[in-house]
């Protein structure tokens, strides 16, 4: 997928269904969330279970931590009960393409000869946002990830009228090389 793709991804979204609950946009509040529960949805390396996808259904279904608590604390039960009958993997998929949605980030170029990460830690990128923006750290918490690194993107080359954004004419030559490398 190019960048103007990837951008169009972040900006652009359908709404997300995943066990009946509506699911808002994914966000640097749902990632800190699922992080501290060590979600198998986002640790692939654990075993899923139907209340792993419940937890993500409830946190992602919610705008503050506030309301995630009061979800977490008192699920409906009729609501659980009713996912007993519901198919794991097509609800995990329901998440996965949710998180797909939200989340087509930037592809950076190598800089330095050295390969920096991929994506800065989220807490610095949403310093970044507050800084250049005033705005709170409440709305900055609930923008789609995707916009956020975008926003970000765009206003370092603001400052310096440089990016690291791979363009599609580098992405065409580094696909052309490794094509050479293959054959």
């Amino acid at each position: 997928m190019d960048n103007v793709a990837r951008y169009f991804e972040a900006l652009v979204n359908v709404p997300h269904r995943v066990l009946g609950k509506r699911l808002e946009p994914f966000c640097l509040l749902h990632v800190l969330w699922l992080e501290q529960l060590r979600s198998p949805l986002l640790l692939t390396s654990e075993t899923l279970k139907m209340a792993d996808v419940e937890l993500a259904a409830l946190i992602c279904s919610s705008r503050t931590s506030e309301e995630i608590l009061t979800k977490i604390k008192e699920p409906r039960r009729l609501w659980r009960f009713r996912n007993r009958f519901r198919d794991l993997t097509q609800e995990a998929r329901n998440f996965l393409a949710y998180q797909d949605d939200y989340c087509a980030l930037p592809e950076f170029a190598e800089t330095g000869g050295s390969y920096h990460e991929r994506l800065p830690s989220l807490l610095l990128q949403a310093a970044s946002l507050i800084k250049e923006t005033g705005w709170t750290d409440e709305h900055v918490m609930t923008l789609p990830l995707g916009k956020v690194i975008w926003f970000n993107s765009a206003f370092a080359y603001l400052r310096t009228g440089e990016t690291s954004v791979v363009s599609d004419r580098e992405r065409a030559a580094m696909e052309a090389l490794t094509a050479l490398g293959n054959s």
